[in-house]
């Protein structure tokens, strides 16, 4: 199980609108979105975080994933699919 103040270290995804209560530092994870994915990054930028549900974060994700190409998200994939199940843990 990953520590919470790991959150932020995951996020190199637009899941920077993501925090789902978990207190994640969100600049910080806007910031790594904008390095990997600047066009979904920017797509979801005005996104309040207290309103998005799992369904849209895994939305956001793909998005950024099909940014990324193929090789960069390989790797990219695990850290976003950890993120947001710590954001919105399944039932």
């Amino acid at each position: 199980m990953r520590n919470h103040d790991e959150l932020p270290e995951l996020a190199t995804s637009d899941l920077d609108t993501v925090v789902g209560g978990a207190g994640a530092d969100l600049s910080s994870i806007r910031a790594k979105a904008q390095q990997h994915c600047p066009q979904t990054a920017a797509r979801y930028a005005h996104v309040n975080p207290a309103s998005v549900t799992r369904p849209q974060a895994e939305k956001m994700g793909a998005a950024c994933l099909a940014e990324m190409g193929p090789f960069k998200a390989s790797f990219a994939r695990p850290v976003i699919e950890n993120a947001i199940d710590q954001a919105f843990p399944r039932k």
